[in-house]
């Protein structure tokens, strides 16, 4: 349970590629990734309302999620669900309060998209979206499936999103360049139910 409540503590912030961004422009866009705690209730347990957004657009996401984390073994299982007529709920990460009108009937489980992460040593948790192909993601006209690596560390995470080709497991789409590095800019903790 320890290294359960402890990727839940590092996950708990508000979080920005700048550095990266300015560092090489032709290859990261600037991005703020907020994982705001959801009140207990709604899962009864640990999760987190998630805003992904270009830094200039803060207010139009263009990824709005419920995380769900789940002990698994002695993996840590990251559901991922999408909010029916999400947009109402944009900018609810910076406005917490808001958080509250969210209701179980609202998500919808991302079937194929949940996350296995485990503690790598002391210093970090890494992990995959789960094997077989399942996530699949619509771009431009065309059916991709997920492939995801994270790493998540106390003050910044990694991760490499990417989409490829059900038939020919070429890539798609996503960043040719590598992982986006994110480094924590607010640190929401202490807003994790029971902690």
């Amino acid at each position: 349970m320890t290294s359960f409540l402890t990727l839940a503590r590092w996950m708990a912030g508000d979080f920005s590629n700048r550095e990266q961004a300015f560092r090489d422009p032709a290859f990261f866009s600037q991005i703020r990734v907020c994982y705001r705690p959801l009140p207990y209730e709604l899962l009864q347990g640990i999760g987190f309302y998630l805003e992904q957004a270009y830094d200039v657009f803060l207010d139009s996401p263009y990824r709005a999620r419920v995380l769900h984390l789940v002990p698994q073994g002695d993996a840590i299982c990251i559901k991922n669900y999408t909010i029916k007529d999400g947009e109402r709920f944009w900018g609810a990460a910076r406005q917490p309060e808001r958080l509250k009108e969210i209701a179980f009937q609202d998500l919808e489980r991302l079937e194929g998209c949940s996350y296995i992460i485990r503690p790598d040593g002391d210093t970090a948790f890494k992990g995959t979206v789960e094997p077989g192909k399942a996530c699949k993601i619509f771009r431009n006209g065309q059916e991709t499936y997920l492939g995801s690596e994270i790493e998540i560390r106390e003050k910044s995470f990694m991760v490499h999103e990417r989409g490829f080709d059900p038939d020919t497991d070429q890539q798609v789409w996503g960043s040719y360049a590598g992982p986006f590095e994110f480094s924590k800019w607010t640190d929401f903790s202490l807003e994790i139910p029971g902690l």
